[in-house]
């Protein structure tokens, strides 16, 4: 099984331990450097990297990489001093501190132009970009982005070039949690330290992004879902006379609920009826649009392909194609509903006409479409026809009235 492209390793140290201690004491040191061996399979926290053990080698020449911040590139000594005050302060204050671990496939990096093997030499101002940018949406996800400061490493002196990255919060703005010590068997507060699991996925899928642009390949993707869509409300295609869907149809109106607000595809309560909804989806897209159909799952195995390479073989890298076929499915269902919102319409006008009844049913359903705005003001002249008469034979009722009342008066004097 090949290794993924990009591997992240995560963690955190609470204030009180020897690995926070360790690490501000690392900041600014000056000591023989060592060398640290990486264990970049390994998924178990015993095994992660001793987090102030790379930060004792971070100035060495022989890796070339140096500590970095959100707005500098490279650290002086009064730089390095300051930042330690902060990572001091943020202990003070009981801040934890997370420490994370970005590692490449070095073949992979150098096929997106990133890394030269002949010189064994990185592009760090790409590399700088790709942090900051991925620390920007980690700290955005948490809540943390006015807060947090963090400092950051490339190395490329082992196996697999990779970065490490210590954040922390020098005034913690994170909620309090009770927290039972085993080895005191006392509760005490800590704040919240553990990051939601969909920011480490974005922060994994942030760098792969930024370093392998698929933008464009993934709008192609979009522009075929929402085309296909658009394409429905366009082209004046009536499923419900369409011979392969009208019975799916009129099935799928029969299980809708009575109340039309809550036909949209996405409501519980019409469950019964998504079936019949989503056959008649599949077949419109395989009468009326084979290629596009073709054309979408190429696109969609291709972006597969890339993310398996980037994530490896036990990552839900193909999640992302059943999400796009799953988002297809659901607006497609939306532009059905609308369609039989408007023929479910269009069939109560034409109850205002008995007579018109049976030639509704004789028209095509585009026909009978079409024929809904001259039904409306077939009716509106009918009743104002209706009403003219009423006030016509009320006239006469009152003629012929008062011509009998006269008649009788006149028959007194005689």
């Amino acid at each position: 099984m090949n290794s993924p492209a990009v591997v992240l390793r995560s963690k955190f140290v609470t204030p009180g331990s020897n690995a926070f201690n360790d690490y501000i004491n690392y900041i600014d040191r000056e000591d023989a450097k060592r060398h640290i061996h990486v264990n970049e399979s390994s998924k178990e926290t015993d095994n992660f990297y001793i987090f102030h053990d790379f930060m004792d080698y971070m100035d060495d020449e022989a890796k070339q990489g140096q500590l970095f911040t959100s707005d500098n590139d490279q650290l002086n000594q009064n730089d390095k001093k300051l930042l330690k005050q902060q990572f001091q302060k943020a202990q003070q204050n009981e801040s934890p501190m997370w420490q994370d671990v970005i590692s490449f496939d070095n073949e992979w990096l150098a096929k997106q132009g990133l890394y030269h093997p002949a010189t064994h030499t990185v592009d760090e101002v790409s590399m700088r970009k790709v942090v900051r940018e991925t620390m920007h949406t980690v700290l955005q996800a948490e809540g943390m982005e006015k807060s947090a400061i963090w400092t950051a490493s490339l190395h490329y002196n082992t196996d697999n070039i990779h970065v490490h990255i210590a954040s922390t919060e020098a005034h913690p703005t994170r909620e309090k949690l009770n927290v039972f010590d085993k080895e005191t068997q006392t509760w005490h507060e800590e704040y919240r330290a553990k990051r939601k699991p969909k920011t480490l996925d974005k922060m994994k899928s942030k760098v792969a992004n930024m370093i392998l642009d698929r933008t464009k390949e993934r709008n192609k993707v979009d522009d075929l879902v929402r085309g296909t869509v658009h394409h429905k409300k366009e082209n004046g295609i009536s499923l419900s006379a369409y011979r392969k869907t009208k019975e799916l149809f009129q099935e799928a109106m029969e299980h809708l609920p009575s109340d039309k607000r809550q036909w949209q595809y996405g409501y519980q309560s019409i469950n019964d009826a998504r079936p019949y909804i989503d056959e008649v989806t599949n077949i419109y897209l395989q009468q009326f649009h084979v290629e596009d159909m073709k054309q979408l799952h190429q696109q969609l195995n291709e972006e597969v392909n890339v993310m398996k390479e980037m994530y490896g073989e036990g990552s839900d890298y193909d999640q992302y194609k059943q999400t796009k076929l799953d988002d297809l499915k659901k607006r497609m269902g939306n532009a059905v509903l609308v369609e039989m919102r408007e023929h479910d319409k269009a069939q109560n006008d034409k109850l205002f006409h008995p007579k018109q009844f049976n030639r509704f049913y004789s028209l095509s359903a585009q026909e009978a479409f079409a024929d809904r705005h001259h039904t409306v003001y077939a009716f509106n002249a009918s009743m104002m026809k209706l009403s003219k008469a009423m006030r016509r034979t009320f006239h006469d009722y009152q003629k012929d009235r008062n011509l009998q009342e006269f008649d009788r008066i006149m028959d007194g004097y005689e």
